[in-house]
């Protein structure tokens, strides 16, 4: 008979399925280089606020506000990882009944649809950074408009992604 508790019995369930998984970075490509590195840039500003707020009990000012401006890039940056993965979100259904031909040309049609969405927002990005970008950060002396353009040549990275997928995808023959 097992003496352990049902909360043990939990915790070794879960390790056990953790060990089980294999991890798998074959899909890991040098686009993603930039945006781990951002990612890590986060890591290590959230830390310093961190430390700085609760061992020297004394907050480090700019910290706060790079962290909030490096999450926002690492948002948009990640679109595009998201992009090259075919991993955003769709409505998986529709193909699964419809022939392969009409799945080709709604795959490639939802593409053109994300393309020009992703392709809309960068040029509306950048007019936005064209009318705002000289207004300086509150904390650091530094203009939000490499905040803006970093999210625009992300939203445009995307679009030409998405693009180009899609035209992957028509070209493609039906299996």
């Amino acid at each position: 008979m097992n003496n352990l508790s049902y909360d043990q019995k939990i915790a070794e369930e879960i390790t056990s399925q953790i060990d089980a998984q294999q991890t798998d970075i074959s899909d890991i490509s040098w686009w993603d280089a930039p945006v781990f590195a951002v990612f890590w840039a986060l890591i290590l500003v959230v830390f310093l606020q961190f430390f700085s707020r609760y061992a020297l009990n004394s907050s480090i000012p700019w910290t706060e506000e790079i962290a909030r401006y490096l999450l926002i890039v690492v948002t948009f940056s990640g679109a595009f990882i998201c992009a090259r993965k075919k991993s955003h979100i769709y409505l998986d259904f529709f193909h699964l009944y419809i022939p392969k031909t009409a799945s080709r040309i709604l795959f490639f049609l939802m593409d053109m649809i994300s393309a020009a969405f992703f392709g809309y927002a960068a040029w509306s990005g950048a007019a936005l950074a064209n009318r705002v970008g000289h207004q300086r950060m509150i904390s650091i002396d530094v203009p939000r408009g490499y905040l803006f353009w970093a999210v625009v040549v992300c939203l445009a990275i995307t679009a030409l992604v998405t693009l180009v997928r899609g035209f992957h995808t028509l070209r493609r023959p039906a299996p």
